[in-house]
């Protein structure tokens, strides 16, 4: 279970660290967003993701961190953090 989330900004990436059970802590690696079509359609680390409904203002050139699910796109289901816009966005592995 999620307990805290840390957002640093450095002037050249966005860090975030997510503390799990006591004394634990697990940095996400980064992934961009290559192609944001129509809200909807999504191309990350080469996978192609789908938006369950809709994930609005995601970008082509956005930082995400995958927060449940594979960035290989070996899942049913994932959740992205767009850290842009510190928005989270449901999604279907193609």
């Amino acid at each position: 279970m999620v307990k805290n989330f840390a957002f640093m900004v450095g002037t050249v990436a966005w860090i975030l660290a997510i503390t799990l059970p006591p004394h634990r802590a697990y940095a996400l690696e980064t992934y961009v967003i290559e192609v944001s079509h129509n809200d909807e359609l999504f191309i990350i680390n080469g996978e192609k993701f789908e938006a369950q409904s809709y994930c609005f203002d995601v970008e082509a050139g956005d930082p995400v961190v995958f927060i449940d699910g594979s960035p290989n796109g070996v899942c049913v289901s994932a959740t992205v953090l767009n850290l842009r816009t510190q928005e989270k966005c449901d999604v279907w592995c193609e």
